[in-house]
């Protein structure tokens, strides 16, 4: 019926004047026909229009046109700045002076750090030390020590030195044995080789006597019961030297070459003198000396704690440096002994350290250093190579172990005297 005229009639009340019918037209609110026609022209223009804004956004975002770059640098902010994870920042894909130079030249980047020459040394408890607890501690961070300086007490040497003490009056009481029986043996060994040979002389008249009473008693001049007492005396006489012979044994130099008795006394002053050495050892197990030449570069302990698992201290020979650095495995075929090294940190300033390729490993391992590239391959097999420093770097470096640090090794320069700063 729409855009028709429609009539109505309607009958004139009584007494009313009679009036005119007008004609009414469809205004289309009845019907929800006009609305369903225009909306969904209207939601595609809203999609298209919302389309073009973030295609908009995220094309800006990512080639980041001048206009945003200058709506960045108007209002000092920072892409992703607002949000709760951090967003990818574009990548700068226009190589550097630098790394155009790196490329061209074919020299090997690696990550590394610094140690002191020859790495860094642990001390830890010595062997048998249990709970033992630092008693005494005479070092402290950056001093200097020599081979077998003492650097710790434990408490545990109360014991120790009671046991060494014993030990040392059980072996002067065997030394003071030994020197006794020395003196007894000797004077019993000259006692009874004069009263041997007074048995001898003894034996000799005896023997005389009854060959003298067997001549008479031949001649009927003595009796039976003469020469049976002369016989007597004579047997009484062998019987003394042959018990003073006997007793002279024991005096003569036994196997070892000494007699018998000392060589008793010898054996049980080895053995006190063994228990001593074993005791002043035992000395050692609550000793911590420095095992080699260094500085001390960080104690981990304090006095009255119990020593831990990872060690007492830490030294090492920070008088000259060197840096571990971890090369790709791809790249160890271009590294040479020798080889100039070029190492920067943001830690040494601006002028690098310089050294040469001093070591090249043998083994294949995993990268333990990464930069803070989060898209970095932290599984990489890399092989260590040592550099040595020279002695300015390493001077400025003494106090750096363990610095991260970017090395450049010059492997296309053809340069071999890289280790003139030896």
């Amino acid at each position: 019926m729409t855009g028709e005229a429609v009539t109505t009639s309607t009958e004139p009340a009584a007494g009313q004047p009679e009036t005119a019918t007008l004609p009414l037209l469809e205004n289309g609110k009845g019907s929800g026909a006009g609305i369903r026609a225009r909306s969904p022209a209207l939601l595609l223009r809203v999609a298209v229009a919302i389309a073009l804004v973030l295609a908009g956004a995220v094309v800006g975002l990512y080639f980041q046109g001048p206009w945003v770059r200058a709506f960045f640098d108007l209002t000092a902010l920072e892409p992703g700045a607002g949000a709760r994870q951090p967003i990818a920042e574009p990548v700068d894909r226009t190589p550097s002076p630098e790394r155009v130079a790196r490329i061209e030249s074919g020299d090997v980047l690696a990550l590394g750090e610094l140690r002191p020459r020859g790495g860094i040394v642990i001390v830890g408890a010595p062997f048998g030390s249990g709970d033992a607890r630092v008693r005494q501690l005479l070092v402290s961070e950056g001093d200097t020590v020599k081979a077998g300086d003492l650097l710790a007490v434990l408490d545990s040497i109360i014991q120790f030195e009671a046991a060494a003490m014993t030990a040392e009056n059980n072996a002067s009481s065997a030394r003071a044995i030994l020197a006794q029986k020395k003196v007894q043996v000797a004077s019993a060994e000259a006692e009874t080789r004069a009263s041997l040979e007074s048995a001898r002389a003894s034996l000799a008249l005896a023997d005389s006597a009854l060959a003298r009473v067997n001549s008479l008693l031949g001649r009927g001049t003595a009796s039976e019961a003469s020469r049976d007492e002369a016989q007597s005396r004579a047997d009484a006489a062998r019987a003394d030297v042959t018990r003073l012979e006997a007793s002279l044994m024991r005096y003569r130099p036994g196997p070892d070459g000494v007699p018998v008795d000392i060589g008793v006394a010898e054996a049980d002053l080895s053995s006190a003198a063994a228990a001593l050495e074993r005791a002043r050892r035992d000395l050692d197990r609550a000793r911590i000396h420095a095992p080699r030449d260094g500085v001390i570069i960080d104690v981990a302990v304090r006095e009255g704690e119990r020593l831990p698992q990872s060690g007492l201290l830490r030294m090492g020979d920070i008088g000259r440096m060197e840096a571990e650095l971890e090369v790709f495995q791809s790249n160890v075929p271009r590294v040479e002994i020798g080889q100039p090294v070029f190492i920067v940190s943001d830690v040494t300033g601006d002028a690098p350290l310089l050294g040469y390729v001093a070591r090249i490993g043998t083994i294949v391992g995993r990268q333990s250093v990464t930069d803070d590239d989060p898209a970095a391959n932290t599984d990489a097999r890399v092989v260590r190579v040592i550099v040595e420093l020279d002695e300015p770097s390493s001077v400025r470096t003494a106090r750096l172990a363990g610095l991260e640090v970017v090395a450049r090794i010059a492997v296309a320069s053809g340069d071999s005297n890289g280790g003139d700063g030896k």
